[in-house]
């Protein structure tokens, strides 16, 4: 009896030896900030949530100017490219009029996860109402939850509920305050003072995100913040095809891999002080699919490559006061 239990032990830990990791559930949350222009936000200095708990890249937006993805940097067509990974000439929203829907050949996130994975929790939290109420009214119409029309605080604070007691498999939030105060008054004290209570939110929300995940290891985070525009030279407006509108950026809690955003030739890459051969804003939407265990497939027409490495150990974890893997 003794010899067949120790046999026994011996037969559970040689089976423990062998046994495969437990699989990560993956989860994403991800952070839209209207309006930022990338060079006011690095501005505030060395002691934000951008600098010191983000890995991020400088990223254009408006497609390619005098080719068919070129676009207004206006939000509506913004916002829907990153949310699917095309330009406007596919996802069909290219102005803010609220009449406009997404083109249902190019769905968003919102529907992509909805169709892979059908008991997702997907939620959709915004300031500016028409990204729900208008381009994605039928496209998003199955999420879980889809809240329109809040402040920043009120979004930042029901994003907090949300990550803090439901599965949150997929959450879009949008923050408006800097792009409105641009609008208002310009670059000046007054956006300084609107990035830095953007930046703020964000800490409370990586906070959150890397509480969970310590008290939850099985899941798998990827938390990805990103604007749909730049602004003009006095910060007041955006819509056209300048250097400073058509320039943004993307952060995430992940090391990025430029390597899987090809640059582009010389030859394509006229002016702009070669903003383009950075990512485009078409690669958030495919980074997140693939972090979902999404394939992404030829027939979507996607005009981004994801631009996080997956693969790296270094993103078991999110990142805290660190500057590696940083591109400006």
């Amino acid at each position: 009896m003794q010899m067949t239990s120790l046999l026994l032990v011996a037969c559970l830990l040689l089976a423990a030896c062998g046994a495969e990791p437990a699989a990560k559930h993956p989860k994403t949350l991800l952070i839209g900030i209207d309006g930022v222009q990338l060079q006011q936000y690095e501005a505030l200095g060395n002691d934000t949530q951008l600098k010191r708990r983000l890995h991020y890249t400088l990223a254009y937006t408006g497609g390619i100017t005098g080719q068919a993805s070129e676009q207004a940097t206006l939000s509506g067509p913004g916002w829907m490219t990153l949310l699917t990974g095309v330009w406007a000439n596919k996802h069909g929203v290219t102005a803010n009029n609220e009449s406009q829907r997404l083109n249902p050949a190019y769905p968003s996130l919102f529907k992509r996860l909805r169709q892979a994975l059908p008991n997702a929790y997907l939620a959709s939290v915004v300031n500016w109402s028409p990204i729900n109420t208008a381009f994605l009214l039928e496209d998003a119409r199955d999420n879980d939850v889809r809240e329109s029309g809040l402040s920043d605080e009120q979004v930042t604070v029901r994003a907090l509920q949300i990550l803090d007691s439901q599965a949150a498999d997929f959450t879009f939030i949008h923050l408006d305050e800097p792009d409105q105060v641009g609008h208002s008054s310009g670059f000046g004290a007054g956006y300084q003072f609107a990035l830095r209570e953007a930046d703020d939110r964000l800490g409370r929300l990586l906070d959150k995100v890397e509480a969970r995940a310590y008290k939850q290891p099985q899941e798998d985070w990827l938390v990805i913040v990103s604007t749909d525009h730049g602004r003009d030279y006095r910060g007041k407006d955006h819509g056209g095809a300048t250097e400073q509108e058509k320039t943004v950026f993307i952060a995430s809690n992940k090391a990025l891999n430029a390597g899987l955003s090809p640059p582009r030739k010389g030859e394509d890459n006229p002016g702009f002080n070669g903003l383009y051969r950075h990512a485009a804003q078409t690669s958030v939407a495919p980074t997140v699919l693939r972090h979902m265990g999404i394939e992404l497939l030829p027939e979507w027409e996607l005009d981004g490559t994801p631009i996080v490495d997956e693969t790296s150990a270094h993103n078991a974890g999110l990142k805290v006061n660190g500057s590696a893997g940083i591109s400006h």
